[in-house]
């Protein structure tokens, strides 16, 4: 069975004009406009041409350390990495989307692993239980109206992806042991060292072409803006020694992990509080942090002048 996207009913959103103003500037004047935005069928994106520069994904590299491809969960599940929207043929067809080659994010944000939910319905963060998308619209990195249903549309929108550290389903984050999660680090920076590769490519950058696709300098002109890691353990995680503490916010550019493929300078690194309905803390403690990185995110303009 393909992805069916959910019909919603228009209420009070914000209007075009100030739709443009949120997505160039993060939202932080416009979170109290309320007219009507139109809303028929699919969340997602409508199919464009790819341009022109855009490469086949195999092209891009035959590194084992650069992923070619996004992933993409097998049938019958839906869940996948979002650094681009997916025209619904694509998406149905669980298959690459070329229609739409990958852009400089502004921000990625990358979970744990998909829940049992999201697995199966293809949006990140889509249990009921979880507040992932209530912290969102709290930060208003987000307008306040948008829920999982507008996940797919978030990548061409808004500039904002999202991958995971792990790429199975499950419930319960402590079920995956030290060993697991030392395998998924190296998938995981192969599948940012992709992106990365992927951007560089559909924009034509010539440098990019020479040496290694996977190279710092590389990364420094197409790496996202903000990696935010939603959940402290999954960052932890990434280092050869798990830290005993790690702070929620902004992470210092010489504290990173080993190995981090994306460049300091470029791309900031934050670590943001659960948004897991497992995790227990003060609602202040929750949503601070998700408050700043939404105020980060309001001065950092997008789509990028590359």
């Amino acid at each position: 069975m393909g992805f069916t996207p959910t019909r919603r009913t228009a209420g009070a959103m914000l209007s075009a004009s100030a739709f443009e103003k949120f997505r160039f500037t993060g939202g932080r004047a416009v979170a109290a406009a309320s007219v009507s935005r139109k809303r028929e069928g699919s969340p997602l994106t409508p199919p464009q041409p790819p341009r022109a520069r855009a490469k086949p994904d195999d092209e891009v590299s035959d590194d084992p350390s650069v992923r070619q491809h996004p992933y993409i969960a097998p049938a019958p599940a839906r869940w996948r990495e979002r650094y681009a929207p997916a025209c619904e043929a694509c998406e149905a067809a669980r298959v690459p989307c070329v229609h739409h080659p990958e852009v400089s994010l502004k921000l990625l944000i990358i979970g744990h692993n998909p829940s049992e939910h999201s697995w199966e319905s293809g949006w990140s963060y889509s249990n009921p239980s979880n507040n992932f998308w209530k912290l969102l619209a709290k930060g208003r990195i987000v307008p306040e109206d948008w829920t999982k249903e507008d996940c797919p549309r978030l990548p061409g929108d808004l500039g904002i992806g999202f991958t995971d550290a792990g790429t199975v389903p499950g419930n319960d984050a402590g079920a995956y042991n030290r060993a697991t999660m030392k395998n998924w680090r190296f998938d995981l920076y192969a599948r940012l060292r992709g992106h990365v590769a992927r951007c560089a490519d559909a924009s034509g950058d010539e440098d990019a072409r020479v040496g290694h696709r996977s190279s710092m300098s590389i990364a420094s002109r197409h790496g996202p803006d903000v990696v935010a890691f939603s959940g402290k353990r999954q960052y932890a995680q990434l280092f050869d020694a798990v830290p005993s503490r790690v702070d929620a916010g902004r992470q210092p550019p010489e504290s990173l992990p080993p190995g981090w493929p994306l460049c300091p300078e470029r791309t900031e690194v934050w670590v943001m509080p659960s948004s897991s309905g497992r995790a227990a803390m003060r609602r202040e403690e929750r949503e601070g942090p998700w408050v700043e990185l939404g105020a980060r995110l309001a001065t950092i303009p997008w789509p990028r002048a590359e």
